[in-house]
């Protein structure tokens, strides 16, 4: 779009749509842009709902996979700073709707902050979203049956979601004698529970793991449960539920002061 064609859409009091996601591995068989992902998902629901939507922020807060290379972390005023001022060009002209449609848990401590902020500050509700978490565990059930929870870094859901969206870049030869995990992974005799998590008993705590010292292959999760079947449901829900979450928005009053 034209500057021109912005400014009479922007008259309109549109909502805008902020795909955002990260570069950082996935394990040996997965590219490292998860943000496409989030790109593609965003594309789709602004199809449906004639909302607009901005180029997708590739990068995000990814310091726990930095030992892999490949992987391109920003750094938390970074990514903060980043936010604002992306939030603050469209507020100058008007637009008062937006949603962060974020491809990566690392970054939603950082978009709270700074919606927060944003809030205070400029009197404007911004929303988000993280879109893997946001798959219901009763369609994770339907998906995979009696396995139905097989989510981690490097597998699912966004081993399927790649598989569906990006098959050409996919390397799944490169799984090859690879065995999912029977043993839970220790660290000092805790279970991990997450690469920020451990737990001994029914007690969890933080000690902030970097991925390699979990796993060597960057995977904790079953990428052998994917399929381009999968992913393409997976997507297909989440365009559905994202489609109705932008529809119900477009609705609300943002303006808080």
């Amino acid at each position: 779009m034209t500057w021109k064609e912005i400014a009479e859409a922007f008259k309109q009091d549109p909502i805008v749509l902020i795909p955002l996601g990260s570069m950082e591995e996935h394990g040996p068989h997965s590219i490292t842009g998860d943000f496409l992902a989030a790109s593609e998902i965003v594309k789709q629901i602004a199809e449906r709902t004639g909302a607009y939507y901005l180029p997708v922020i590739p990068f995000g807060y990814s310091e726990l996979f930095r030992g892999y290379p490949g992987t391109i972390s920003l750094s938390p005023n970074t990514l903060y700073g980043l936010l604002i001022d992306i939030c603050e060009s469209l507020m100058e002209h008007g637009v008062t709707k937006m949603v962060i449609f974020n491809g990566h848990t690392g970054n939603s401590p950082i978009i709270g902050q700074a919606a927060r902020k944003i809030k205070r500050e400029r009197g404007i509700m911004v929303a988000s979203i993280n879109l893997w978490q946001s798959i219901p565990m009763e369609f994770k059930k339907h998906l995979y049956g009696n396995s139905f929870n097989p989510s981690g870094h490097g597998g699912e859901p966004l081993t399927s979601v790649m598989l569906h969206l990006y098959p050409e870049d996919m390397r799944m030869d490169m799984l090859a004698g690879w065995r999912n995990q029977q043993e839970v992974p220790e660290w000092e005799g805790f279970r991990i529970h997450s690469p920020a998590t451990v737990e001994t008993e029914d007690i969890q705590f933080q000690v902030y793991l970097n991925m390699e010292e979990i796993s060597r292959d960057g995977i904790l999760g079953n990428p052998l449960a994917a399929s381009a079947e999968r992913g393409e449901a997976i997507v297909g829900e989440l365009v559905r539920r994202g489609t109705a979450l932008v529809e119900k928005f477009t609705q609300a009053n943002t303006i808080v002061k």
